[in-house]
């Protein structure tokens, strides 16, 4: 018996595999490599038509300014309220026609001091602090880096100012009542430090005041405790502590 791989076996061997290649390049079956390599690969999952109105949909979105992005969304209490009076007039009132009073929601835009909103924000800072407060001087301490006023049309709803931009010492920081939950204080205090880079920012504040948490999270930090700072200037039935803590942001 001659042994496997005998030169009679390998003829044996290469006239069958020579059969089984002829018979699959008749079934078509055989694919040389050279012409897989022509051939594109075919997509891994069926590319869905594009519907026309969805695309004019994306590109005709307006997209509003960082600065009022979400708080353009947080409408105040009183805002809300005002809608619900207009649209119960409405259905009280079916025959009215057009009639009825429009309202249109607008953005709470940020800007510098200007002379037109010294009457609003000292009756604001009287409100929030106490009586006799002028802050005309800040139009001449380069507003555009030490003021920021925060306004609903034509209403002010917010001051944040800073003493000068050499000293920048926060001296008031008010929210009209009612907009409280509308981070307006978190956004007036965000633009006054990125309008004063690489200074440090100090203001005092009362000890128990809420506010405190908010400026830790920009990361101010208590470096002194004043006993009565605020006696010379709050009511005496005033819930407000007299003394205070001196923060500072390090920048």
């Amino acid at each position: 018996m001659p042994e496997y791989g005998t030169p009679s076996e390998r003829t044996i061997a290469d006239i069958v595999l020579k059969i089984k290649k002829r018979r699959q390049e008749k079934d078509g079956d055989l694919v040389s490599p050279t012409a897989s390599l022509q051939q594109p690969l075919a997509p891994t999952r069926p590319s869905l038509p594009v519907n026309g109105q969805v695309l004019d949909a994306l590109n005709n979105i307006i997209t509003t300014p960082y600065e009022n992005s979400f708080l353009a969304r947080i409408q105040a209490p009183w805002v809300r309220l005002m809608s619900d009076i207009r649209q119960h007039w409405v259905l009280a009132n079916p025959d009215s026609g057009n009639e009825h009073p429009m309202e249109n929601i607008a953005p709470i835009v940020y800007t510098t001091l200007h002379f037109s909103h010294l009457r609003q924000i000292h009756d604001l800072l009287e409100r929030v602090f106490w009586s006799g407060i002028d802050v005309s001087d800040s139009l001449d301490w380069s507003p555009e880096r030490a003021t920021v006023v925060a306004t609903y049309k034509k209403l002010v709803v917010g001051v944040a100012i800073l003493s000068s931009p050499q000293e920048t010492y926060i001296t008031y920081l008010a929210v009209r009542s009612g907009w409280d939950k509308a981070q307006i204080a978190k956004t007036m205090l965000y633009h006054l430090i990125t309008r004063n880079p690489n200074k440090d920012i100090t203001l005092h504040v009362s000890a128990n005041n809420s506010a405190m948490l908010l400026y830790n999270q920009f990361g101010f930090k208590a470096e002194e405790f004043v006993a009565g700072f605020y006696e010379d200037y709050l009511d005496p039935v005033s819930r407000a502590s007299k003394n205070a803590f001196k923060l500072r942001l390090r920048q």
